[in-house]
């Protein structure tokens, strides 16, 4: 056992450490709504509740949700079977007026009570100090079992096995109704707006109302067709109940299914941010389009009957398709045979197609040349001058130097057997040389030379495309397998441009 006396500096730790166990527990014991010894009395008076067995002193007072006071003494009322609270006030809410009101309230399921109270108008003369206010100010608490005493026993009784009910269906889930009464302020926030919402259009949530309460008068009118709804409802509900793991099946897998759908949304909210630049290009296209859609508004009452009468053909293909399909099958030899005779077949089309207007002139000329008729007897002694059945072919017969054949060609040979196509309207070469048809070469004549008194021009003719080379008499070859023309058409060109741009 230590003998020696505490020294200085223990005292001085003994001494601070009761002193600051008794600040904390001051603090605690101010905290928790008790007295502080020694402090000024403030503002009080008194008030008499018929009903107030759990109202302790210290109990909280106040006014509009805001802590105003503090109970600060109960006893019996002398007046009567009551409790006499003896309540102080914070300085800033003191004092009351003589009209103010006090009703008792419970803070929690517990059962704690508290004193709700409103400070009274302020045309009311103050109550005084110590005073008491007036029994009918202070109102009478109503009681949560005092409310179920205005309901029959049926209906209490109701009550009560809703209540076991309601004990079974939560029992296990704390946490869920935890969790709702959190997200209560979130729904409240939601609801202000509806209620805001509803609060702007007043008007039409009475008309609602009232056309509501027409509704219901013209259901209550016909009661047999009410009863035999609730009827047939029971009866739905009789088959949801009978059913209820399937629906609760299907309330598990809607989970997913909202998932899903947000997925869905989302990817219909992008479809439509990329595809709005469409649609506004394809908007001027749709005003182009508004003439075409009312010609068409002309035509349709002839397409309708077309498309009517096209049920009896589809019929009739129905039975002569198969048979045509079949004869089309067997022709495909038939047509791969004709490919190689089409290579040769096709270029010699093509170059009548190129001498248009030398194989029209041949085709048309050839019955002029040959119309002029020989008269009968024309020229024999005494005949009759009657025309025979005999046609005549005039000849212009040519006779110089070159008629016969010669090493050498004249000065004066303009001659051409491969004339151009179209060399009879060779409007280039006539304006430039006229009354001269285009000439092969001008060879003979060391060049092109032009008209002079003397002697008639010499032009040389243009080389002209066909089958993709240029030439004065071009040389004719088959096409490629597989029947790819060779010959370069107008506009050919400027296609295959088009399709590479694209």
């Amino acid at each position: 056992m230590n003998k020696n006396p505490p020294t200085i500096g223990r005292m001085v730790v003994i001494v601070g450490f009761a002193l600051s166990c008794f600040g904390l527990l001051m603090f605690l014991w101010v905290s928790f709504g008790g007295p502080v010894p020694l402090q000024p009395q403030g503002y009080r008076f008194k008030a008499s509740f018929t009903d107030a067995t759990t109202l302790a002193a210290q109990g909280d007072v106040r006014a509009a949700g805001v802590s105003i006071g503090k109970v600060t003494a109960t006893e019996l009322d002398p007046r009567g079977n009551a409790t006499l609270a003896t309540i102080e006030l914070d300085e800033e809410y003191a004092p009351i007026r003589s009209d103010a009101r006090a009703i008792l309230r419970q803070k929690t399921l517990l059962g704690e009570t508290y004193v709700e109270m409103t400070l009274g108008s302020k045309g009311a003369p103050p109550l005084p100090e110590d005073a008491r206010l007036d029994d009918t100010q202070v109102a009478e608490a109503v009681e949560f079992d005092e409310l179920l005493r205005i309901f029959d026993p049926q209906t209490r009784k109701t009550f009560q096995r809703w209540q076991a009910t309601l004990a079974e269906a939560t029992q296990g889930r704390a946490q869920d109704v935890n969790d709702s009464l959190g997200n209560l302020p979130e729904f409240v926030g939601s609801t202000q707006s509806v209620v805001d919402v509803l609060d702007e259009r007043r008007d039409s949530l009475e008309s609602l109302v009232r056309e509501t309460g027409t509704t219901f008068e013209a259901i209550t009118r016909n009661e047999e067709a009410l009863q035999s709804f609730i009827v047939d409802s029971s009866r739905v509900f009789e088959v949801l109940g009978a059913r209820r793991d399937s629906l609760a099946e299907s309330f598990q897998i809607l989970p997913t299914f909202q998932r899903e759908s947000r997925a869905l949304l989302r990817r219909t909210r992008d479809f439509a941010v990329d595809t709005e630049p469409l649609i506004e290009d394809l908007r001027p296209v749709l005003r182009d389009a508004r003439p075409t859609l009312d010609s068409l508004r002309g035509l349709s009452p002839d397409l309708e009957r077309l498309f009517g009468d096209l049920d009896p053909l589809i019929e009739a293909g129905d039975v002569g398709f198969p048979p045509l399909a079949e004869v089309l099958r067997e022709l495909e030899p038939t047509l791969r045979a004709t490919g190689p005779f089409l290579q040769q077949l096709n270029p010699l089309l093509e170059y009548l197609e190129v001498q248009q207007p030398t194989v029209s002139d041949f085709v048309t000329n050839g019955g002029i040349a040959i119309s002029p008729t020989v008269p009968e007897g024309s020229d024999a002694p005494g005949g009759t001058g009657q025309f025979t059945n005999g046609h005549a072919l005039p000849q212009l017969p040519v006779l110089g130097d070159q008629s016969l054949p010669t090493l050498q060609r004249s000065k004066t040979n303009r001659g051409n057997a491969y004339h151009p196509p179209g060399w009879l309207r060779y409007d280039d070469y006539i304006n430039e040389h006229p009354f001269i048809l285009p000439n092969f070469d001008c060879a003979h004549l060391g060049g092109p030379k032009p008209r002079t008194e003397r002697d008639a021009a010499c032009g040389v003719m243009d080389p002209y495309a066909f089958q993709g080379e240029q030439a004065k008499f071009p040389t004719i070859q088959p096409n490629p397998p597989g029947g790819r023309s060779l010959q370069q058409r107008p506009g050919d060109e400027r296609d295959r441009d088009e399709a590479r741009g694209r």
